[in-house]
């Protein structure tokens, strides 16, 4: 269809659309005055001397439908603006979307300014129908390869098969693609900036499958909702500072190089999960206001949320470190759930605050883990994970329980001066490398029944203040509690020291005590204050037969 046909199609349907309006405010109109004429006529007397009030009265009539035929007047012009409005809407997106279809480069790139020119004089629906446009473009099929040469048809012919005719394949491109690309992504970039003179923060904006190559979208605003799912980032993509005011969609979109999220402002839900960054992903200072989701996301390189804010649930249960990971200083608001996430890499923690929960059960940390001065105000769950480096949790903070049952450490664990404000339980962990608990405070129960200490462990100037389980505990080589305090029972029942064993300077405070019934009680046979004077041996301390017998023996 032609410009111009398309044209008088819409004066038409113009003048059709204006003729009832026009009926409807003449009736309104004639309703009117001849409402208002009786109305005074009825409060005004009338008699054969008072013919100066009926002129009146008619004179107020008339000037009521002088107003009216006004205000049928002004309905007529504002519906005849409006159809001419859109008649030339029509005209202009029909114009720029043509252009944005031609073959030829250079016209497309016109089309590019062309479709932003109308979204600048447009609003609401209008606006929106221009930049989904431009941004269904950039949803088209694209072949990186061939996004920048002058190539545009691909003809594959086949041999022809037996006793059947010879085959062709034709591809088509669209020349010099990249360029045109680029130029949208630069100009929605202008309009989502602080200076933009039009600005289209206020719009949607869908990029779902999108393909973007070096993207900066650094320092602009998405007032709305934002979709990248499944979209493609070859190059660096480039979000610092950026601010999503709504829900922003990354699941399963696809990072080539690295992206850059540095100081970015999430301030709803923002989803990356199943997302894959191939190349470094810096999130460091981010905020993130609502839930965050990065379940099973993959990180092949390193991977920076140093300073990031959460202070929703915040969710890495099965993501994949591949490289460092830092979440140095982060500050967890909402639950924080690492379950069954791998950390290939050295992971770091340190100084970190978690406010609700935090749960890494099951998490596989195969280089070092450093939670040095972390804070847990919340339950922190690390059952079953397996820490395969160093893992440091030196002066980290628990305010409520801290669960490390079956968690298996195969090089140096550290808790010296940690501060266990709640239960802490390792029941049943494992500890390949030495182990340091030394300072650390335990204000309620802590629970190292049948755990395992393979390498040297130190409880040196340890404080107990509920009960110490030790029950069935392995220490097979080194094993120093030197200084330590408890204040309330401890149990050592059936607990093996196979190496040297140091109790000295102990304060055992005045509840149950018991060493009863050894698995193992050296050689050499632990060390207490009262080896050489057995009367020195507090009352409470069992068995009272001392030294106590091994059951091996």
């Amino acid at each position: 269809m032609s410009k111009d046909s398309r044209a008088a199609i819409g004066r038409r349907a113009g003048r059709i659309r204006l003729l009832p309006a026009v009926l409807l405010a003449l009736s309104a109109g004639l309703g009117v005055a001849a409402a208002a004429y009786g109305f005074l006529r009825w409060i005004t007397p009338v008699d054969a001397s008072k013919t100066a009030a009926e002129i009146d009265v008619t004179r107020v009539a008339l000037t009521v439908v002088a107003g009216v035929g006004g205000v049928v007047a002004l309905v007529i012009a504002y519906r005849r603006q409006r159809d001419l409005e859109q008649s030339r809407f029509v005209e202009r997106f029909g114009a720029a979307a043509a252009q944005l279809g031609a073959t030829d480069v250079a016209v497309r790139i016109a089309g590019v300014y062309a479709m932003a020119g109308v979204a600048d004089e447009s609003d609401g629906p209008r606006r929106q129908q221009c930049i989904d446009v431009l941004c269904g473009y950039l949803r088209l099929p694209y072949t990186p390869a061939l996004g920048g040469n002058h190539q545009t048809k691909d003809i594959l012919k086949y041999p022809a098969a037996q006793d059947g005719p010879e085959k062709e394949q034709h591809f088509e491109y669209r020349q010099n693609d990249r360029e045109v690309r680029a130029t949208i992504v630069r100009v929605i970039a202008d309009h989502l900036r602080p200076n933009a003179e039009y600005s289209w923060s206020e719009s949607n904006f869908d990029f779902r499958t999108a393909h973007f190559e070096d993207v900066d979208l650094s320092n602009t605003t998405f007032s709305r909702d934002a979709r990248f799912n499944e979209a493609t980032f070859s190059g660096d993509a480039r979000f610092n500072e950026v601010s999503f005011a709504g829900d922003v969609w990354f699941s399963r979109a696809s990072f080539a190089g690295a992206a850059w999220f540095s100081e970015a402002t999430f301030s709803r839900d923002a989803r990356f999960d199943s997302a894959g960054f191939s190349g470094g992903a810096g999130f460091d200072k981010a905020s993130f206001v609502g839930e965050t989701w990065f379940s099973e996301t993959s990180f092949a390189d390193a991977a920076w949320f140093s300073e990031a804010n959460f202070s929703g649930d915040a969710r890495f249960n099965e993501a994949t470190f591949s490289g460092d990971a830092r979440f140095n200083e982060a500050n967890f608001s909402g639950d924080a759930r690492f379950n069954e996430a791998t950390f290939s890499g050295d992971a770091r923690f340190n100084e970190a605050k978690f406010s609700g929960d935090a749960r890494f059960s099951g998490v596989t940390f195969s280089g070092s883990a450093g939670f040095s001065g972390a804070r847990f105000s919340d339950t922190a769950w690390y059952s079953e994970a397996r820490f395969s480096g160093t893992a440091w949790f030196s002066e980290a903070t628990f305010s409520r329980n801290a669960r490390f049952d079956s968690a298996g450490f195969s090089r140096a664990a550290g808790f010296n001066k940690a501060s266990f404000a709640g239960a802490a339980w390792f029941n049943k962990a494992s500890f390949a490398g030495d182990t340091l608990f030394s300072e650390a405070s335990f204000a309620r129960d802590a629970g190292f029944s049948g755990a395992s200490f393979s390498g040297d462990v130190g409880f040196s100037e340890a404080r107990f203040f509920g009960t110490a389980w030790f029950s069935e505990a392995t220490f097979s080589r080194d094993a120093r509690f030197d200084s330590a305090s408890f204040a309330g029972e401890a149990k050592f029942g059936a607990v093996a020291f196979s190496n040297v064993a140091s109790f000295s300077g102990v304060n055992f405070g005045a509840q149950e005590i018991t060493f009863a019934g050894p698995k193992q009680w050296g050689p050499p046979a632990p060390v207490f204050d009262w080896d050489q004077d057995v009367s020195r041996k507090p009352a409470n301390v069992e068995p009272q037969n001392w030294p106590p017998v091994a059951a091996s023996s």
